[in-house]
Formats: C-alpha cells, sequence, structure tokens
C-alpha cells in the first residue's frame, strides 16, 4: 500500500496505491503534525540556534502548509520570496554585489562620537564571502526519521493494522 516515502529539501511527499479513506485520513494528520513541529523547529534555529535575530522577519517568513491532491499528500515547509536574504544564509554566497548609492547619518568620526550627520554614500561593488548558516535542511535531516516514522505509523493505523 505504502509505496515510498520522500524525504528532500523541502518536501515530504507519501506516495500511495488504492489508498482507503482511512489511510489518507491519517496519513494527512501525521503530514499536518510534522510540518507543523519542523516550522517550529526552524524558527528556533533562527531564535539564536544558529542565527541571532534582529528584527524578526526571516523568522516570520517561515511558514507551511499541507498539499493534498489524489494519492500524494505534501507537507511544504518554505520561506517567503520577500526575505531575499534567507536564501543567502541557508546556502552562502560568494561573488560580488553592487551597493546603490545611499544617506548614511553617522555618529562617529576617527573613533570619536560627533554630532549626527548625514553623508553620501556613493555607488560601489565589494566582495561578498558569506559562509552558509544553513537552518533549513539541517532542521529536516533531524526530523527525517521521526517524519518517516510517524508516516508508517499512520499508514499501519489507516489500513487497521
Amino acid at each position: 500500500m505504502l509505496t515510498g516515502i520522500q524525504v528532500d529539501e523541502t518536501r515530504v511527499v507519501a506516495r500511495l496505491e488504492r489508498v482507503p479513506g482511512d489511510v489518507l485520513r491519517e496519513l494527512r494528520a501525521a503530514v499536518d503534525v510534522e510540518r507543523l513541529i519542523l516550522e517550529a523547529l526552524i524558527k528556533r534555529k533562527l531564535s539564536g540556534e544558529v542565527l541571532n535575530v534582529v528584527t524578526g522577519k526571516l523568522r516570520r517568513s517561515i511558514y507551511s502548509y499541507v498539499e493534498a491532491e489524489g494519492d500524494r499528500i505534501s507537507g511544504v515547509v518554505a520561506q517567503a520570496g520577500d526575505v531575499k536574504y534567507g536564501r543567502r544564509w541557508e546556502f552562502g554566497f560568494t561573488g560580488d554585489e553592487v551597493v546603490r548609492a545611499h544617506v548614511r547619518t553617522i555618529t562617529q568620526a576617527f573613533g570619536h562620537a560627533i554630532a549626527p550627520r548625514e553623508v553620501e554614500v556613493r555607488a560601489f561593488t565589494r566582495h561578498v564571502d558569506q559562509p552558509a548558516r544553513p537552518f533549513m535542511r539541517p532542521s529536516l535531516a533531524e526530523r527525517a526519521a521521526a517524519i518517516v516514522a510517524r508516516l508508517k505509523g499512520a499508514a499501519a493505523r489507516g489500513a487497521g493494522a
């Protein structure tokens, strides 16, 4: 009945053949629980374990949902695309980036405090070598065995075993 469980970078997918309703209901409930646990684990890693919180925007951008279509159930935990630096932290980045011209307020010069003053910063290119500090992939790796066990248990309960 259960033909495979796939755990990859962002999805847990259970593929089934000839699924009785009870099995499907149990599996959906199990996927729902596991995606919430995984989402909470990722957010915990973003609360000081892997990255420290500055604004909380990256942590708030983590969300999850369940997709059920026919005999396929997917639990998805993802990061919203509006926080561009999340990918950079997860995978690292080496390369050049262009910093646009902007205005900066300075409060010290040559190590001495001064009255706040705005200065113009011209556009420039800088080289970045940012190592990866992953928070999503290790979270899934930590939960992989528990996810598989829960899905197998749900399939067995649904089949009446």
